[in-house]
C-alpha cells in the first residue's frame, strides 16, 4: 500500500469516527511494514492480518481495533492506546515494549504493581519512598519510565515486582484486550 492510499483510508476513517461520513478503515491484510502511523486514529479499525512490522504507532489510538493475526513485531507502540483491542493470534513485541503503551488509570492493585516495576527498573529505587513522602518524582529527570500509567503516590508500597509478562497480562485483562495468554 502506498502512502497516498493509506492517507485516504485514514482521512475517511477520521470522518467515520467523527460521524461526518467516510468509512471505517479496512486495512485487513495490508502491508504496513515500516509505515509512519504516529498519532493515527485507528479507533475500531480492521487491521486483521496486517503487517505492522517496524511500523511507528507512537501515540496511535488503536482502541477497539481488530488486530487478530496482525504482525506487531518491532512496532513502536510508545503511548499507543490498545484498550479493548483484539490481539488474538497477533505477533506481539516483547512485554517490556507493551508496557510503554498508554494504559492510563488502572485499578489500585495494578497501579501498585506497576509502581513496583517502575521502582525495580530505576537506578535509585529508594527514591520512590522519598517521592511517596512528598519528594520529587524519581522519573522527573534522567532515566525514563518503563511503564506508562497514571501513578498514585498514596498507593506506593515497596515489594517484589511482578515480571513484565505478568503485568501485561493483568493490563490486557483489565483493559478488555482479547489475547490468548497461553501463547
Amino acid at each position: 500500500m502506498d502512502k497516498k492510499d493509506l492517507t485516504k483510508i485514514l482521512n475517511d476513517h477520521k470522518k467515520w469516527v467523527n460521524g461526518e461520513g467516510g468509512e471505517r478503515a479496512n486495512l485487513w491484510n495490508a502491508n504496513l511494514w515500516n509505515a509512519d502511523l504516529r498519532n493515527a486514529n485507528l479507533w475500531n479499525a480492521d487491521l486483521r492480518n496486517a503487517n505492522l512490522w517496524n511500523a511507528n504507532l507512537r501515540n496511535a489510538d488503536l482502541w477497539n481495533a481488530d488486530l487478530r493475526n496482525a504482525n506487531l513485531w518491532n512496532a513502536n507502540l510508545w503511548n499507543a492506546n490498545l484498550w479493548n483491542a483484539n490481539l488474538c493470534d497477533a505477533v506481539l513485541p516483547p512485554p517490556t515494549i507493551l508496557l510503554l503503551c498508554n494504559w492510563g488509570k488502572v485499578s489500585d492493585k495494578l497501579t501498585s504493581e506497576l509502581m513496583r516495576y517502575d521502582a525495580t527498573n530505576h537506578p535509585h529505587p529508594h527514591k520512590f519512598q522519598e517521592w511517596a513522602d512528598g519528594g520529587d518524582c524519581p522519573y522527573s529527570s534522567g532515566f525514563p519510565r518503563v511503564a506508562h500509567f497514571q501513578e498514585n503516590k498514596e498507593l506506593w508500597k515497596p515489594g517484589k515486582a511482578k515480571s513484565a509478562r505478568e503485568l501485561v497480562l493483568m493490563l490486557f485483562k483489565e483493559k478488555g484486550i482479547k489475547y490468548d495468554p497461553n501463547l
